[in-house]
């Protein structure tokens, strides 16, 4: 059976010892002077240990009180930081969890943006691959295909697109008036939709009955389980890449690819930014959220 002292009377004697003054204490607990001296000899009483003394008009620590103030304003520490991460208020830092290629590709090359305008918000990046849990233990805002779940706020960010990508030496050997038709004489680099792809060509699939274009039958297809691989392929010549459109923004700027000029495909994968309701005016999480929208967010989504 644990042996506890009463609570109110422990609150009181830490915000007097920590303010070192009655009644800064208590107008830091909304309560009289009178009200905390009254807690402190319960407190007192209870320990049978005096936790305070006079010098002179000052009130100052015991010897006893002095070693009873640490590990009380540690256990009190302890017991408000668990008990914000629980209720997801007042996190320093503050946890952004997105899917891997998002994080990889969209997010992290706007960093500096962020931490030039923001350099006292402590913002965390924690890539997940599945769809990630909504909860204040795994992270404070999240990026996901979720639209709407109780207690939380979702903000649309990026309508995900397939867009048709080479290298520059490969893009001048194509047929610049036959982009459709020409493009399927070269190899096609395939990325699986999904873990339980089983046919290879599955993006080109999509992207063509998007568009209304047949693949020939007997259509050949070299094969990756991820697109940041068909990335590294496309760009070192071995074919045309089928990616995300946010996959290949920086790339396409520097000219390691090139974006064919064919109509990109909706793959029907929208991405969501999540928080909850009840954080919605945190100063911190609003300057998150803000940035995001404006910088990470599509134009058509903003």
């Amino acid at each position: 059976m644990r042996t506890l002292p009463p609570l109110n009377a422990l609150v009181a004697f830490e915000a007097v010892a920590r303010n070192q003054s009655v009644a800064k204490a208590g107008s830091e607990l909304g309560i009289s002077q009178s009200a905390v001296s009254h807690r402190l000899r319960i407190l007192e009483d209870y320990l049978a240990e005096p936790l305070f003394e006079k010098v002179g008009r000052q009130l100052q620590l015991s010897d006893t009180g002095r070693g009873y103030f640490v590990e009380v304003e540690r256990i009190l520490n302890e017991l408000s930081h668990l008990t914000r991460q629980v209720k997801g208020e007042g996190i320093d830092q503050l946890r952004l969890t997105s899917y891997s290629s998002f994080a990889l590709k969209r997010l992290v090359p706007l960093l500096p943006s962020f931490r030039a305008r923001h350099p006292d918000i402590d913002m965390r990046l924690q890539m997940v691959t599945e769809e990630p849990l909504l909860s204040s233990k795994t992270g404070d805002l999240f990026i996901c295909f979720t639209a709407t779940a109780p207690g939380y706020v979702s903000r649309l960010l990026h309508k995900e697109r397939l867009v048709a990508v080479c290298s520059p030496s490969l893009y001048q050997e194509i047929d610049h008036q036959n982009w459709r038709q020409d493009l399927l004489n070269f190899p096609l680099l395939s990325c699986d939709l999904d873990e339980d792809a089983k046919q290879p060509g599955g993006d080109w699939a999509v992207w063509s009955k998007g568009l209304g274009i047949a693949l020939p039958v007997n259509q050949g297809f070299h094969s990756f389980s991820h697109q940041v691989l068909a990335l590294e392929a496309a760009e070192t010549g071995q074919g045309i890449a089928l990616v995300s459109d946010f996959m290949v923004e920086k790339d396409i700027r520097e000219g390691k690819l090139v974006d064919l000029p064919v109509s990109s495909v909706y793959t029907g994968y929208d991405f969501y930014l999540c928080f909850k309701q009840a954080r919605s005016r945190e100063q911190g999480l609003r300057a998150v959220v803000d940035w995001l929208v404006e910088t990470a967010a599509s134009p058509l989504e903003r």
